[in-house]
């Protein structure tokens, strides 16, 4: 490890192990926005490289341009509806799936008026700047940065890619027929776990998903979920909101044979369990609850239209039609590599799936011929 990562990890432990002298015990998803989020020291915030070969993961917009084609055409039919059209994307990595969007709408002639990003990390920030420079004048001047959504009412396409994931989440237990909280002590400057009957109010929460689990079954929920796409779609007047990550539905998330959660961490491509190590210089997620984001956008307004695997939207969308055997080889088997790891269910295609909510819309969407309504 590096002087500069060293730093960082042990200012950020500092940072943290100090919260909790001064204060009392944390739960862990105040550890884990700490360790995410966390000014200058934080995963997403110390302008660390993330993604990428270099990086510690790689998402399906930085394998090609595949993913934001087929986005591309089922954007077009949206916001063919759609009068001054807004594309807002939350989280938007290196910049790639921007980049490569807006050259397809506007092969296809449907560009909308302005492409806001939401972006919280303001090295990510710099690097799509970087790279979104390249793109000719009229696709880059409709591009502009926000450091949250738009604060007036506006129609467009809302999109995130790998963003759930990332929001802290609480581990909880069932421990003699009741939930409990995981909370985060000291002892000898060292993270140490408890547990903690949960506040009333997130005790509601969970029973609310009427789960019938085995004792000891430990596993993780989003607290804030309705409150954030609340908030991410609270100024949509018409349009579309589209969601991809890694999750299941309720009934596989809360499995009884999953009983130690879906926390994994991610570092230089090795994926580990063990969030404590490597404080700052590892990302931490947890796969999410499908059922939960259905919830959270019917509550906000939304109608939820679709629900399946990347793999059958990608091809629901079209991704064939950029395959050509005839066109240079290794261009097609490029194309063709980079179509696999994107569909097939033991690369990407059955592990993330794609969530699409409509509201002011009654056209269907394309991409959901083979909705998968039974696994929400």
């Amino acid at each position: 490890m590096s002087e500069t990562l060293l730093q960082i990890n042990q200012a950020l432990q500092h940072k943290i192990t100090s919260e909790i002298k001064q204060k009392g015990a944390i739960s862990f998803a105040q550890f884990m926005a700490m360790a995410l989020y966390e000014p200058g020291l934080g995963y997403y915030s110390a302008g660390l490289n993330k993604l990428g070969e270099e990086g510690d993961f790689i998402t399906a917009p930085e394998l090609g341009s595949l993913f934001a084609r087929c986005h591309a055409t089922v954007f077009a039919d949206v916001l063919k509806q759609l009068r001054h059209p807004v594309l807002l994307e939350l989280g938007a990595g290196t910049g790639q799936f921007c980049f490569d969007v807006l050259l397809a709408l506007d092969e296809l002639q449907v560009l909308p008026e302005q492409y806001c990003i939401v972006e919280i990390s303001a090295d990510l920030k710099q690097v799509q700047q970087q790279n979104l420079e390249q793109l000719p004048s009229h696709l880059r001047d409709r591009i502009q940065w926000l450091d949250r959504p738009p604060e007036n009412k506006f129609d467009g396409i809302l999109f995130a890619n790998e963003v759930i994931d990332a929001l802290p989440v609480e581990i909880f237990r069932c421990h003699q027929q009741k939930y409990e909280r995981l909370m985060l002590s000291v002892k000898n400057d060292s993270l140490m776990e408890q547990w903690q009957v949960f506040p009333e109010s997130m005790n509601a929460l969970l029973n609310d998903l009427k789960l019938d689990l085995p004792d000891g079954y430990r596993s993780e929920f989003l607290p804030q979920l309705d409150a954030w796409v609340q908030a991410i779609t609270a100024n949509l007047k018409k349009g579309m909101v589209m969601l991809v990550d890694y999750g299941y539905g309720r009934k596989t998330y809360y499995h009884p044979q999953r009983n130690s959660g879906t926390l994994v961490c991610q570092r230089r491509h090795q994926a580990n369990f063990n969030p404590y190590q490597d404080i700052g210089l590892q990302d931490i997620t947890a796969f999410v609850d499908f059922t939960a984001v259905a919830e959270s956008l019917e509550l906000a307004g939304m109608q939820v239209i679709g629900y399946t695997t990347q793999g059958d939207f990608l091809m629901d969308a079209g991704i064939n039609q950029w395959l050509n055997p005839d066109d240079d080889y290794a261009e097609y088997y490029k194309l063709v590599s980079e179509m696999k790891q994107l569909v097939l269910p033991e690369e990407m295609g059955e592990k993330f799936k794609t969530i699409a909510a409509v509201k002011n819309i009654k056209s269907t969407i394309k991409g959901f011929s083979n909705n998968r309504w039974n696994e929400l």
